[in-house]
């Protein structure tokens, strides 16, 4: 998209934010998280890189994958649900 088409589809999307407090609240604390540098994530890139290893593993047929009602079960039976 180039440069003033994004910067007019901004501004409209920011009226609208301006409007409503709880989404003004939640854009402040996404530009204090930009400018901290601390970025978006919590999480971990050392749990990242796990789960790109594992899906690798999954496609390339190295490990076997569970059904959703597997799953669910296991579920069931370890925590009582």
């Amino acid at each position: 998209m180039e440069t003033i088409k994004l910067r007019k589809k901004l501004i409209k999307q920011f009226e609208v934010i301006l409007k409503d407090e709880a989404k003004l609240h939640a854009l402040e604390g996404l530009l204090d998280a930009l400018n901290s540098g601390q970025g978006l994530s919590n999480v971990p890139n050392a749990h990242y890189d796990l789960i790109h290893e594992t899906r690798k593993e999954y496609l390339n047929k190295d490990c076997e994958g569970k059904s959703w009602e597997d799953v669910k079960q296991s579920l069931i039976v370890k925590y009582g649900l």
